[in-house]
């Protein structure tokens, strides 16, 4: 009897437990690092719940779209991004891929959460951070005919890199098929990245287990399967004036002018980057016609409206329709989803 007794106050506790430990329409109040104001803080508000992971992951949810940029935003400060994750009751790993010669870095972390039978992998991935990375944000992979790789070379080997850890993060706590889900995010490089990855995870773990969600992404691929309809879960947010958004463009001297009439890199930088990939600058090399995978979520002209207004409010400055750094930043993007 005191057996029986023991079990049915145990098996009660850990019910109780259960319900208590699940989040809905909770709250979650961040700070993130602003590109465009020399990595000034920033904070907003966002929401959480754990419905966003039992929804189609092919249905495009606003809420947990406006919850990655969040994320995709806060990434970029290891001390915002663990709060953050904290927030949403995600367990936090900060880690890294490092390649100094190529320049294929990229500071990324997972995290972790048990909903309902199926544990969410969050994989939230951090732009570019440092001026090396731009040898490996220019690098298109040319063989020896100069044709480039049919998926961006850059891009594509740090995701492999990544990938691997992610492996073995999932081997370290056991997630296989069938008990996982994935949650994928990120800004400009690091949106780039989640983009393949999303798009690897999608052929393994199948689309209905991915929610991929991308802010700012340059376009990753020249196949024609990156708009096909296998990738319908992938949802990448693009401001058609973010000029990040339109490269790589179809060949060098177009990208050439593109990045240094917008102030991205200046001329010294971009020829010593080419030089390092082997390309020679006055050479106007062909690249060919390169996509996203999955969707792409375009910034209407009433949607631009309400984001001018809500970066106002969150910025404390006026949006400067001509600044490539303010249409390419997050808040940008986090004003867009508030709207």
């Amino acid at each position: 009897m005191v057996k029986k007794l023991s079990a049915l106050i145990l098996s009660l506790a850990l019910a109780f437990s259960f319900t208590t430990s699940a989040m809905a329409n909770t709250t979650v109040t961040f700070s993130y690092p602003d590109g465009a104001f020399d990595d000034e803080e920033m904070s907003a508000s966002v929401v959480y719940d754990d419905s966003f992971f039992s929804q189609k992951a092919t249905k495009q949810n606003d809420s947990l779209a406006l919850l990655s940029a969040g994320a995709a935003s806060a990434v970029y400060n290891k001390d915002d991004i663990r709060d953050f994750l904290k927030a949403c009751g995600y367990t936090n790993k900060r880690d890294s891929v490092k390649d100094e010669a190529s320049g294929n870095d990229l500071s990324f972390n997972f995290g972790k959460r048990k909903i309902g039978k199926k544990t969410v992998v969050a994989v939230i991935l951090q732009g570019t951070a440092s001026s090396a990375e731009w040898k490996s944000n220019l690098d298109l992979g040319f063989d020896n005919n100069m044709k480039t790789d049919s998926i961006h070379h850059g891009f594509n080997v740090t995701e492999k890199a990544v990938h691997k850890k992610l492996n073995t993060f999932l081997k370290k706590n056991n997630l296989k098929k069938g008990n996982v889900k994935f949650w994928v995010t990120g800004h400009s490089r690091g949106a780039a990245v989640a983009d393949i990855m999303a798009k690897r995870l999608s052929d393994t773990y199948g689309k209905d287990n991915v929610y991929a969600y991308t802010f700012a992404s340059p376009k990753v691929s020249r196949t024609k399967a990156a708009s096909a309809k296998k990738y319908i879960n992938i949802f990448n947010y693009v401001n058609s004036d973010d000029i990040v958004t339109q490269i790589p463009t179809k060949d060098s001297k177009t990208l050439e002018k593109t990045l240094v009439n917008a102030g991205l890199i200046n001329e010294e930088t971009l020829t010593r980057g080419l030089s390092l990939l082997g390309l020679d600058s006055s050479v106007n090399y062909t690249f060919g016609t390169y996509r996203r995978y999955g969707r792409d979520i375009t910034m209407s002209s009433s949607d631009h409206d309400t984001m001018e207004q809500t970066f106002s409010d969150i910025t404390g400055t006026d949006f400067d329709s001509t600044s490539v750094a303010q249409n390419h930043c997050q808040s940008c993007y986090i004003s867009w989803l508030m709207g």
